[in-house]
Formats: structure tokens, C-alpha cells, sequence
């Protein structure tokens, strides 16, 4: 345990020194996973879905704000969909709208948590993106979370159903508009998912605040059971699809994820917790105090010889 705690002095360490450029890294592969993600799921555009495209677009965005990487990825999609349809481009078009307007737009730092959803979806552990802001976050992600979500299952339907797309295309574009909103609105699956990461989110905040011992890791155990709970009971009560399968694994992948997590920013030593009592005029307070658990890290330091002294030291060795 004591060499995991000395790594993590180190990457800490390191990244204190790089972060400048750690942080264009890590900004630009998550444009990259993003702009992937849509292409492999909606690359209709001769253009867009050519990868050095996504290298391009993914280098400008790693000079710009997160949130500019959530538009550039809007367009993305709208220039897909338009190939295909332009109603539901259209759609597509007034709901990206929505989002930016009543929320993007005002806290363009939570734009961050959209493009995680769209990577977890791609890596089949969509509950670690709830799990984690739970921890680190607050109800207010909530809303970011659903926008995700939503955006999720607005590529997934165009992807599951480009054939039917072509199909509806013929009778009309005002039918195609009705269809592709019902289908991408009234799915119970989409809304299944978002009711179940807003419950996972609030649970996970509300656990990880209790002055219990390994608070944090009953929190995230909590939100990955309660997650498969809500998701089995959609299937049972709502015939909503699921794979259990892939929740199962998707939800272990979450945990120990998320346990990562919390190695690297809520490591504490349980075993020497202290309990405080103090009063003032009007209160007493009792005050569980729990020390962080750090290993400091050892530092390396080269001693130089001078070459006079190596002589030296060389021609005592053959007198003697």
C-alpha cells in the first residue's frame, strides 16, 4: 500500500509540474473519443467521417474551452443526420438548441460531464459518469447527465434505424419530423436511464456525506445496486430493454472506476480517527476527525565526487 501511496505522490508531483500541457492532452483525446464515438455510430458524412478530420477538429479543440468541444460536436451530429434526413436534422437541430439555451449556455463548465457521458456510453459504463459527480459533484449534474443522455439516444436511434429513416423520408418530411421526435421523446428506454442516473447521483451525494467509516466506498457500491435496481425494474414494470449482461459488467467496470477515483482524491487512514469535543456560549460540538492518508515521497539526491578525491581516496587504497 505504501508504493501505491508514494505513485501517487509522484503523479501528483508530475502533474503539478506538466498540468499545463497534460491538461491539452487529455483535452484533446476527449474531443477525440467524442468525435470517434459519432462517427462510428453516425458516420454518414463522406467528410466528417474521415478520421484525419477527427484528428483536425480534435486539435482545435484542444486550444479552445470544453464547451466549444460540445458545439463543434452538435454540428458533427447535425451534419450526419442532414446526409440522411432533413427532418430530422431539423429536430435534431431545435433540440441541440434547447440545450445550449436553458443550460450549456449558463454553466458551460458542466460541459465537461455531457461529452463523459457519450465516452462512458461507448465503453458500456454510463452509471460511472453519475457515480463519480456524485462524489466529487452535487444535484446540480443532474441536468447535465439527462443532456447527455439525450444526446446519446439521439445518435443511437439515427444509427438503429437509418433504414427506416430512408423509408419515412418518402412519405413526407412532415411524417419523417413526427416520427424521429416520437421515437428520440418517447423513448422509455432513454427516460429509464435518466431517471435512474438522476436516483444514482443524489444517492451517491447523500451516502458520501454520512460521518460513517468508508463513506465514499458504501456510496459507490450504493449507486452501481440501485442503478441495475431501477434499470430491472423498468424491464419488469415498463418492458424497457435491457441487457443484463452488460449492466452487470458495465456496472462493475463503473465501481472499480470510481474507486480509482477515490484512491487518488479522498484516501484516508480510518485507523487513526479522532473524535473532538468542544463547546462555546451556546453549542457543544462533537467533531469526528478522519487524517488523510499520504506516504511522502522520497527524494533522491546524487552525491558528486570530486576527482581530486577520488585520486586520493584511490592511492590510499594502494598503500594500504
Amino acid at each position: 500500500m505504501g508504493k501505491l501511496f508514494e505513485l501517487k505522490g509522484h503523479i501528483s508531483m508530475l502533474y503539478t509540474k506538466y498540468s499545463r500541457y497534460i491538461d491539452r492532452v487529455l483535452r484533446f483525446l476527449l474531443a477525440l473519443l467524442t468525435f470517434t464515438f459519432i462517427n462510428n455510430n453516425i458516420g454518414f458524412s463522406s467528410v466528417l467521417g474521415n478520421p484525419f478530420m477527427s484528428i483536425v477538429l480534435s486539435l482545435i479543440c484542444t486550444f479552445l474551452p470544453t464547451a466549444m468541444t460540445v458545439v463543434f460536436a452538435m454540428f458533427a451530429v447535425l451534419l450526419h443526420v442532414f446526409t440522411v434526413s432533413f427532418g430530422m436534422a431539423i429536430v435534431s437541430a431545435a433540440l441541440f438548441l434547447v440545450m445550449y439555451a436553458l443550460y450549456l449556455r449558463y454553466t458551460p463548465g458542466k460541459s465537461l460531464i455531457l461529452l463523459l457521458v457519450l465516452i462512458a456510453y461507448m465503453f458500456n459504463m454510463p452509471v460511472a459518469v453519475p457515480i463519480i459527480f456524485g462524489l466529487v459533484g452535487g444535484p446540480v449534474c443532474i441536468v447535465a447527465i439527462s443532456m447527455g443522455t439525450l444526446f446519446y439516444y439521439m445518435v443511437d436511434y439515427v444509427k438503429s434505424y437509418a433504414t427506416l429513416i430512408g423509408t419515412v423520408a418518402e412519405t413526407g418530411m412532415m411524417e419523417q419530423i413526427t416520427a424521429y421526435a416520437q421515437q428520440v421523446l418517447l423513448n422509455g428506454k432513454m427516460w429509464a436511464a435518466i431517471v435512474s442516473f438522476g436516483l444514482v447521483l443524489l444517492i451517491v451525494y447523500y451516502l458520501r456525506q454520512l460521518a460513517v467509516d468508508h463513506a465514499w466506498k458504501i456510496a459507490i457500491v450504493a449507486g452501481a445496486l440501485s442503478n441495475m435496481i431501477v434499470m430491472a425494474f423498468a424491464n419488469v414494470i415498463m418492458e424497457v430493454p435491457v441487457d443484463y449482461v452488460a449492466l452487470i459488467v458495465g456496472s462493475i467496470f463503473a465501481v472499480i472506476f470510481a474507486l480509482i477515483l477515490e484512491f487518488f482524491v479522498f484516501a484516508v487512514d480510518y485507523a487513526r480517527t479522532e473524535y473532538l469535543q468542544f463547546e462555546d456560549d451556546e453549542y457543544y460540538y462533537y467533531v469526528k476527525a478522519v487524517p488523510k492518508m499520504s506516504v511522502a515521497v522520497p527524494e533522491k539526491t546524487v552525491k558528486r565526487i570530486h576527482e581530486r578525491q577520488e585520486t586520493e581516496t584511490q592511492k590510499i587504497i594502494e598503500e594500504d
